[in-house]
Formats: C-alpha cells, sequence, structure tokens
C-alpha cells in the first residue's frame, strides 16, 4: 500500500473520523480509569450523554462516508456537520474534564485545521474566534478569572492557540493548494479531458501493470462506426458530444464490473475487464449495445476486438491481438465483437454468437 500525505477531502474526512474514534477512547480513559479518573477532576454524571451521542454521530458518519464516496453533494454535509459536531463536543468534554484546566485543550488545533480544510482562511479565523470565545466564556461561569491561577492559564492558552493555529492554518493551506496542483498535474498527465476518460498513456502503463502481475483479464479495443460520417453530417461539436457520452457509458460499464476505461486515441477506445465466462460476456454486451443505441447524441454503433491475457501475455502482443480483431469486426460488417476465441457478437438486437468465417 503506497503511503502518502496528499490526501483528498473523502480521505482527510475519513481521518478525521478515526481520530474521532481515538480520542473517545481517551475520554473514557480520563472519566472512568484511573490513575486519570483519580486526578484529574472530572464530572461523570453528564459524560454518559455526551459518550452516547458521539457513538452515534460517529456510527453515522461512517456509514455516510462508506455510502456516499461519490456523492460529492451529500459529502459536502457530512464534512461539514463532522466540523460542528467536533466543536459541540470539544467544549463539553473540557467542561466535564477541568475547564480551563481540561488536559484536552490540545485538541483544539485539530479542530482548527479541520475548519481550515473545508473553508479555507475563513474558516481559520472563524473556528480560532469561535473557539477561543466559547473557552474564556467557559472560564468566566467556572472559575474566579481574578486569580492569577485562573487567568494565567486561560491567557496564555488562548494566545498559543491564535498562534500555533494561524501557522497550522497556513501549513494546511499551503498543502490543500499543493494537493489541488497535484491533482491537476495528474488529470493532465492522464486523463482525455474531452472523454473524461483516462489517456492513452495511462492505458499503455495500466496494460503492463495486469500483464506483469499475472492476472487473468481481457482487453477489448473498440472504434465507433462511422464516425468520420459524423462529424461531415452533424459537425465537429456534434463529434464531440458522441465521444463525451461514449466515455460516460464505457466508464459506468466498466466500473461496474471492476474494470477500467481508456480513450485510445480519436474515435477509438479500450477496456480492461477481469476475464467474463460466455454467458456474463454475452449480458455485459448486450446492456452495452443497448445503451450505446439509446445514447442521446446519437445512436451510436461500435465494433470491438477482444483479446485474453490466456492468449498472449506480451502487452504488446496482446495489443495487437485486439487490434487484428477489431479490424477483423470492421470488415465482417461492424457494430460487432470478435471475440478471443474468433466468434463474432452482433450487436443488433436480435444478436447471435457464431463462428467467423
Amino acid at each position: 500500500m503506497k503511503l502518502s500525505l496528499y490526501l483528498n477531502d473523502y480521505e482527510t474526512e475519513k481521518l478525521f473520523s478515526y481520530l474521532r474514534w481515538l480520542f473517545l477512547l481517551v475520554s473514557v480513559m480520563i472519566f472512568y480509569v484511573p490513575p486519570f479518573s483519580i486526578n484529574i477532576p472530572s464530572k461523570t454524571e453528564l459524560f454518559p450523554y455526551l459518550l452516547t451521542a458521539g457513538c452515534i454521530y460517529m456510527l453515522v458518519t461512517q456509514i455516510a462516508l462508506y455510502r456516499m464516496r461519490d456523492n460529492k453533494k451529500n459529502l459536502h454535509y457530512v464534512l461539514k456537520a463532522g466540523i460542528l459536531f467536533d466543536y459541540i463536543a470539544l467544549i463539553w468534554l473540557m467542561a466535564l474534564s477541568g475547564g480551563v484546566h481540561s488536559p484536552l485543550y490540545p485538541i483544539s488545533i485539530l479542530f482548527v485545521l479541520h475548519a481550515t480544510i473545508y473553508w479555507r482562511t475563513k474558516g481559520a479565523f472563524i473556528s480560532l474566534l469561535s473557539f477561543n470565545a466559547a473557552y474564556i466564556a467557559m472560564g468566566y461561569m467556572t472559575v474566579d478569572l481574578s486569580l492569577f491561577e485562573h487567568y494565567f492559564t486561560v491567557m496564555m492558552n488562548v494566545f498559543f492557540l491564535c498562534i500555533i493555529g494561524v501557522f497550522g492554518a497556513l501549513i494546511m493551506l499551503r498543502e490543500r493548494s499543493h494537493f489541488v496542483q497535484k491533482e491537476t498535474y495528474h488529470f493532465l498527465m492522464h486523463q482525455d479531458y474531452l472523454s473524461g476518460l483516462f489517456n492513452h498513456r495511462s492505458f499503455q502503463e495500466k496494460l503492463r501493470e495486469n500483464a506483469a502481475s499475472g492476472k487473468s483479464f481481457s482487453l477489448l479495443l473498440g472504434d465507433i462506426d462511422d464516425f468520420k460520417k459524423v462529424n461531415d453530417e452533424y459537425g465537429h461539436q456534434k463529434g464531440d458530444e458522441v465521444i463525451k457520452e461514449v466515455g460516460d457509458i464505457l466508464r459506468a460499464f466498466s466500473s461496474d464490473h471492476k474494470g477500467q476505461a481508456f480513450r485510445y486515441g480519436g474515435e477509438e477506445f479500450a477496456l480492461l475487464l477481469p476475464r467474463f465466462e460466455e454467458e456474463h460476456l454475452t449480458s455485459f454486451l448486450d446492456k452495452l449495445y443497448e445503451e450505446l443505441r439509446n445514447a442521446r447524441s446519437l445512436p451510436i454503433s461500435m465494433s470491438f476486438g477482444q483479446a485474453g491475457s490466456f492468449e498472449e501475455n506480451e502487452p504488446g502482443k496482446l495489443l495487437s491481438l485486439a487490434d487484428k480483431r477489431l479490424y477483423k469486426a470492421k470488415q465482417s460488417g461492424k457494430k460487432r465483437v470478435c471475440l478471443e476465441g474468433g466468434e463474432m457478437y452482433s450487436g443488433d438486437l436480435d444478436h447471435v454468437i457464431k463462428e467467423a468465417k
């Protein structure tokens, strides 16, 4: 597993969700486990309510993160709710475990960094102001701030949180900026801007990886039939729409079957898929051709050539084999797939699998 400190929003929120469980464990130790519970002043009568609320929230968050990985809108709400929960839970925990002298105070820096990730500079300053305001208010309500031991603690904690919070936020903002740049460079290097699929370079790299791994897989090399006519009759803008829609269709189908789709070049596409049994392959192609026929832009016809890793495991030769079969499918009337065994799948509604002549 590759270790990287560059995390996207989803991965970062997962990290914070794990940290919440860790801090929950620390809190339980402070309230109930000697010698912590003996030496740290704490109010255990209200802690069970916070513990219950925290467990429920964190379980809901874990489920939401699991189910909403690709739902950016709902994930955004989960992230914001997480910041609000952290604020309420941290203030509550500190109030129950020593108030302004709580050993949990250092966690406040994580609250500031968490807010900075999603609300940038505004989040850093709002989180600092809101936390320090609640912290000072806690001091007025729980201790006599005219006493040196109390006001000195409050003053120094507020001072250091502001200093560390600002510098931590600055580092976090730079990290997020670097992450965005890294993602942009990765997109430019590995993805095709029009179709949204991985590009030719990524295809060659992934093909080599699959071949080197020894996994059994299938390569489908495809081509949009009569694409030049689309450009000639409808214009290049319509041709771009067709390319984009084919990309959307192939990406969805490959993802559903634990594979990947690539724009090989021009109107050519490639799919790397786990090797199917014949009946599963037929079902896959039935649904794929139906989706192509019902495309929003234009009814789309495609031809494919298939090659399997069990036939040839050298990337160049495997690609050449798929390319020859694609040419054979084109020569046989288009809208069909020349399969591994030389059989021909017809993409028409009344398709048949038959021996190629």
